[in-house]
């Protein structure tokens, strides 16, 4: 029975290859997305859930702030909050972590490192990061070992063993191999090539810097209250009496590894911390577009009653039960879901690469993660198999046949309203989505062209430098002699995204006890005026004042300090009163020098918050050459000698700021390319049902356009007839998806505290592009039959 169910299915596809082709490629289009957004969405919902230990892990955030400030939270904590805490009955094991950006060297080759971190012993006890080659219990057990990933082996010491062999780090330090680890996968945040010994380090632990991880192991989950209990006295025992008096907050919160990713709150993240909202965007397209394809069968299968009404009512005379034609029709639904499953899988291998690229992730369809897919799909093909296939069989095979075969029972109104339903809900869905595209767009486009208060246009960032003030001098005298070199300066981080936490005291005319907590930024004297930040009040530094900060005794050392004109309005003064003042920063002594306008130095997710940028030759990494001309890679390659004579052992290693302002909104510029590829994706699917229908339609109205032709209809009127009720769908569509997709983008934008505005033109034209692919849509099939000898279809009444 069910071999002979199969034959009439092919046989009935076969027949009808214009629906069945509109069927497959919009349920195959619609699988391979659901796979490859199936694949993003499992590597973000189990990011660092893959530990042994997974629920006995957790990472340490510090809260802190003065009473009536904005609380900060962070999760840097000291380095000696892990020696502390070592003896609590809680905790099982303490690892601190704390990355650097260095130069590396072996033999003849040298490369800049950004995923090098120094870690406690037990890294690789605490985390379950397999070791190739070496003892997880004593590989980071002494000083000056580190354990690299399998990749920097290859890179580094080609296809010898590595294990024994010596690193030069900063030119200044040998570190010998002692293992060798897997790559790091993509699903942590953790990443790493380098993991050496922290010992190596040799630093000294106290409460004045919070530069490092904290991660513990505990006892069991259970005790985490204990736990925290135990924490916040630690934090309470550092605080002065009058300190605790006053307000201030000092406490260290546990957080579960595995909730960094998606859910932690802090600051100072070792990566850009994903997004759950953005995850559920990409459910959502993944499920209408299975939901979407579902439609267009279910559409077309209905559509074609009139066709098959006749067929149902001659094997119902012929002794055909209700039953059989049930599972036939559903046979068909089956066939043509594992054929679209077979071909989406197909695309979806294909189009791997070219959506890790679009995406910027390391998906794979093999390990776990691809196994598991693999499960769902099965899953989803008997889910999509019922949800296509019950409607329309129980629909079909419940024809009468005495009434069919007298030609009475066709298509029902009931059903035809069900399909203008599902016609509305589907492009109901493709303009909410090409809406959220545009939002999203327009924002970026608002980012980029928002005036940020600094330059960051043509200045090439240096990474890596090594010296003192004699070496940056030198250095930056010869660029400057450079062709196409127009300023030098250097900074210890990226003037737009600056994390360095600092507090300011003592200050003149305030409260002795008032303390403000605040970012700072210490700079190179030409700093202002490379990056043109805009004096508000004040002068710019000159050579007396570098020789104030350079003097070798730091009791003797002036500072001079420049506030943002957000800070200047926190203290309460005007950027005229508060040059000359004096204040302390984090032991520093000195004056306010100048005020400058507010610059944007972080996200415009948050607002522009106080800011103190100070000259201090102590910390520099980054040099920023302002370049100008137009042959740019002839200046880099200058620059690129001139750096290798200066500095040979830091490799030269480049690129510029406007690269690390569009890092700041990775994620954003990858919902945008993933939203906008996958808005066209479902208003093509639903493009495809919207052409079945029109197919059917105009085949169903054949005779009848024939007639009215022979009374004198013209193409335009006959055109018109066909398609003014599927354009009335897509208004309805447009009346639903306007408000859901203004409430959603109203929403989206609130997360940033600069946006742009949501124009009643982002709307319409969503509308309009719409109404337009859906009139070229049903357009082309009217215009063909519109024009057809009206008799030839008249030759049979």
């Amino acid at each position: 029975m069910w071999k002979n169910y199969f034959k009439i299915a092919v046989k009935n596809l076969l027949k009808r290859k214009l629906y069945a082709g509109i069927n497959v490629f919009g349920l195959a289009t619609a699988i391979a997305c659901f796979v490859l957004l199936s694949l993003y969405l499992e590597n973000e919902w189990t990011y660092d859930r893959w530990y042994k230990n997974v629920s006995e892990l957790y990472r340490l955030r510090m809260d802190y702030g003065e009473k009536g400030e904005k609380l900060v939270q962070t999760a840097m904590t000291p380095n000696i909050l892990a020696t502390t805490i070592k003896g609590l009955p809680e905790v099982q094991k303490v690892v601190r972590v704390y990355h650097r950006d260095v130069s590396i060297r072996y033999e003849n080759k040298s490369w800049n490192e950004n995923r090098f971190i120094y870690a406690d012993a037990p890294f690789f006890q605490l985390f379950s990061f397999p070791l190739k080659t070496g003892n997880a219990a004593t590989v980071l057990n002494g000083p000056n070992m580190v354990v690299i990933s399998a990749s920097m082996a290859k890179k580094y010491f080609g296809d010898t063993d590595p294990v024994g062999k010596t690193l030069l780090i900063n030119g200044n330090r040998s570190l010998q191999v002692t293992g060798v680890a897997a790559d790091a996968p993509a699903n942590t945040h953790l990443k790493f090539d380098f993991v050496a010994s922290y010992s190596t380090l040799q630093l000294k632990e106290y409460w004045g810097s919070a530069n490092y991880y904290t991660y513990v192991q505990v006892q069991q989950p259970a005790q985490l209250g204990t736990l925290q209990a135990s924490l916040t006295a630690i934090g309470q025992q550092q605080l002065s009496d009058e300190e605790r008096s006053n307000g201030t907050v000092l406490n260290f919160v546990p957080e579960r590894v595995s909730d960094i990713h998606l859910h932690s709150v802090e600051a100072d993240m070792t990566e850009e911390k994903g997004d759950v909202r953005y995850n559920y965007i990409f459910a959502l397209i993944g499920g209408m577009l299975l939901i979407i394809a579902c439609v267009n069968f279910m559409n077309l299968a209905t559509a074609r009653s009139t066709e098959r009404s006749r067929e149902v009512g001659v094997r119902k005379a012929l002794g055909a039960q209700r039953g059989q034609l049930f599972w036939q029709f559903m046979m068909e639904s089956a066939l043509l879901t594992g054929i679209a499953m077979c071909i989406g899988l197909l695309l979806a291998r294909l189009l791997l690469p070219a959506f890790n690229q679009l995406a910027d992730v390391q998906l794979q369809m093999s390990g776990a993660g691809g196994y598991r897919i693999y499960f769902i799909l099965v899953g989803v093909f008997f889910l999509v198999s019922f949800v296509t296939g019950i409607y329309p069989a129980l629909f079909l095979s419940g024809f009468r046949p005495v009434q069919v075969l007298k030609g009475s029972q066709t298509a029902t109104p009931q059903g035809r309203g069900i399909r203008q339903s599902l016609v509305v809900f589907q492009f109901a869905a493709s303009i909410f989505f090409i809406i959220c595209t545009l939002i999203v767009q327009r924002q970026m486009q608002y980012i980029q062209h928002k005036k940020l208060g600094l330059d960051r246009s043509e200045v090439l960032v240096l990474d890596g430098f090594k010296g003192n003030e004699q070496v940056l001098e030198s250095l930056k005298g010869r660029l400057l002699q450079l062709s196409g070199v127009t300023q030098v300066t250097a900074a210890a981080e990226s003037p737009v995204f600056i994390q360095g936490g600092y507090s300011i005291d003592h200050i003149e005319g305030r409260p002795q006890n008032y303390t403000m907590n605040i970012n700072a930024l210490p700079i190179e004297k030409d700093y202002l005026k490379t990056l043109g930040i805009s004096l508000l009040s004040g002068e710019d530094l000159t050579h007396a004042d570098i020789a104030d900060i350079l003097k070798e005794k730091s009791e003797e050392r002036a500072y001079h300090f420049f506030l943002n004109e957000t800070a200047v309005k926190k203290l309460g003064w005007t950027p005229e009163v508060a040059v000359g003042k004096r204040m302390m920063l984090n032991g520093r002594v000195g004056t306010v020098k100048g005020v400058t306008k507010d610059f944007h130095f972080a996200s415009m997710k948050s607002k522009i918050e106080p800011i103190v940028v100070f000259p201090e030759y102590d910390w520099f990494q980054q040099i920023y050459v302002k370049t100008g001309g137009s042959n740019k890679q002839q200046v880099i390659a200058a620059i690129g000698a001139l750096w290798k004579e200066v500095q040979p052992v830091a490799p030269f290693d480049y690129h510029f700021l406007d690269d690390d302002f569009n890092r700041m909104y990775k994620s954003e510029y990858r919902v945008g390319a993933v939203l906008g590829t996958f808005a066209t994706l479902v208003m093509v699917v639903s493009c495809l049902g919207l052409l079945g229908l029109a197919a059917l339609t105009t085949q169903q109205r054949t005779r009848e356009i024939g007639i009215r032709k022979v009374l004198g209809a013209s193409v335009t009127n006959v055109v018109a007839m066909l398609s003014k009720d599927f354009i009335k769908l897509v208004l309805v569509a447009l009346l639903v998806a306007i408000p859901v997709a203004w409430f959603v983008g109203h929403n989206w934008l609130d997360a940033f505290a600069y946006h742009t505005s949501l124009s009643i033109w982002l709307f319409l034209m969503a509308g309009a592009l719409a109404i337009l692919v859906a009139l070229l849509t049903v357009g082309l099939q009217s215009v063909k039959t519109a024009t057809m000898n009206p008799v030839k279809s008249l030759r049979s009444e």
